[in-house]
C-alpha cells in the first residue's frame, strides 16, 4: 500500500474528532487519571518536555489519595490509573500507598481496575518488583534499546551515565524473571524515525515480551522524517504479521492516535488537575498549563464531566497558539503524523485480513 498523504490525513482527523474520544475509542465504559508523583528523575531524555527538577515539591499522600478518590467517584465499570512522574519510584513510599488505596478502595466495587507505573527502570530493583508482583500493576518501560541508543538521547543527571544503563539492565533482567506485566515502550525522535525495525529488532533480542513504539511529540517532523518513519512502520508491522511467535506489538492497536490529542486528565503535584497535553509539553508549549486547566482537587467532586470531547481539545490545542506560529505549527504537524499513523495501521490491517483491533489501548504516551 502507498503511503497515508497528507490530504488523506486530514480527512481522517475529522473522522477521529467524529469519535469524540482518542484514547478510549469504543471502549466508552471506560475512564482514565493520570498522576504526577513528582518531577525528580534520573535522567533528561532529549524528547521529554515535562519540566523536571529536583527541588520542586513532591506530591503529598494526601493529595495522591484524593485524586484516586476523584477517580472512583467515576459511574464507568472500569478504570484505569497510570503512576507518571519524573521518575515516580523516586516517590516511592506514596506510590506503594496508592497502590493499597485504590486496589482497596470501597468505591471500587468491584469494577476492574488496570494501574500502569511508568519508569525509566533506575529505580527498581528486586524488592520493588516483589511489591509490583502482589498486585495487579501493568509496567511501561521507557527504554530506548542498547547502550548507544541509551546514550544518545537520555542524558544522565543524578546518576553517571554507566550506573544508569547498568541499573536499565539489572531493571530488565528483573522484570523479565518476575510475574509483573510489563511492556517496553521507545519514543523515537524526529531524527531516529529511521530507527523502527531496529528498535524492534534490538527489543526481540532481549525478549521483550511487549512493544510500544512511538514517535515523539511536541517536535518538529520533516516530510522525510515522517516518511521514514511510516516506511519502518510499514515494514516492521508486514514482518512482525508474518511471524508473530516472538513480541506482542503493541502499535496494531491504534486507538491512541493521534496521540498528541490525548484527551487524559493528570493531577499535578500540587492538586492541579488537567488534560495531560500540560504536563507532557509544559516546557515547549507553556500556555497549555492555562488552557488545559480543568481544576483543582479542592473544588472538584465529579470525575466523569471533567474530559472534554476530542473537538474541544483539538479546538483549544490549536488555539492556544495563533496563525503562523512555529508552535502552531508543530502541533498541527504532530497531529496530522498522528492520523497518518491511524491510517497506515487501518490500512495494513484490511489488507492482511487483521480484525480490527479498537477498544485495545497499550497506555503508549511518547514520554
Amino acid at each position: 500500500m502507498s503511503l497515508p498523504t497528507l490530504e488523506a490525513a486530514r480527512t481522517r482527523l475529522d473522522e477521529i474528532l467524529a469519535r469524540g474520544t482518542v484514547n478510549l475509542g469504543a471502549r466508552a465504559d471506560t475512564e482514565r487519571l493520570m498522576l504526577m508523583l513528582t518531577r525528580s528523575c534520573e535522567l533528561r531524555c532529549g524528547y521529554c518536555f515535562v519540566e523536571k527538577s529536583e527541588s520542586a515539591p513532591v506530591m503529598p499522600l494526601a493529595t495522591a489519595t484524593r485524586a484516586v478518590d476523584l477517580l472512583m467517584s467515576s459511574r464507568r465499570s472500569k478504570l484505569e490509573l497510570q503512576l507518571f512522574g519524573g521518575e515516580p519510584t523516586r516517590s516511592w513510599d506514596v506510590l506503594e500507598a496508592v497502590l493499597s488505596h485504590a486496589f482497596r478502595h470501597p468505591e471500587l466495587r468491584g469494577r476492574r481496575l488496570e494501574l500502569i507505573l511508568t519508569t525509566n527502570g533506575i529505580g527498581l530493583d528486586e524488592a520493588r518488583v516483589r511489591v509490583l508482583e502482589r498486585w495487579p500493576v501493568m509496567v511501561l518501560f521507557s527504554l530506548d534499546g542498547d547502550r548507544a541508543a541509551h546514550r544518545r538521547f537520555r542524558n544522565a543527571h543524578l546518576v553517571s551515565d554507566d550506573a544508569a544503563y547498568r541499573a536499565v539492565e539489572t531493571s530488565l533482567a528483573l522484570l523479565k524473571a518476575s510475574r509483573v506485566s510489563w511492556f517496553m515502550n521507545a519514543v523515537l525522535p524526529p531524527s531516529a524515525g529511521d530507527e523502527v525495525v531496529s528498535r524492534f529488532e534490538w527489543a526481540e533480542k532481549q525478549g521483550v515480551p511487549r512493544l510500544q513504539i512511538n514517535y515523539a511529540v511536541g517536535m518538529a517532523w520533516s516530510e522525510a522524517q515522517s516518511r521514514s518513519y511510516l516506511e519502518g512502520l510499514e515494514a516492521l508491522l508486514r514482518s512482525h504479521h508474518a511471524d508473530s511467535r516472538g513480541v506482542q506489538l503493541f502499535n496494531w492497536k491504534s486507538d491512541c492516535e493521534p496521540v498528541i490529542l490525548s484527551d487524559d486528565l493528570i493531577v499535578d503535584v500540587d492538586g492541579s488537575v488537567l488534560h495531560d497535553g500540560a504536563i507532557f509539553l509544559e516546557r515547549a508549549f507553556p500556555k497549555l498549563k492555562a488552557t488545559y486547566r480543568r481544576g483543582h482537587l479542592d473544588g472538584l467532586t465529579a470525575f466523569d464531566p471533567l474530559r472534554w470531547d476530542l473537538r474541544t481539545l483539538h479546538d483549544t490545542l490549536l488555539s492556544t497558539y495563533p496563525e503562523g506560529s512555529d508552535e502552531r505549527a508543530i502541533l498541527l504537524g504532530n497531529i496530522l503524523l498522528g492520523a497518518r499513523v491511524d491510517l497506515l495501521i487501518q490500512g495494513l490491517s484490511r489488507e492482511l485480513g487483521r480484525s480490527p483491533s479498537r477498544g485495545a489501548r497499550a497506555g503508549g504516551k511518547a514520554v
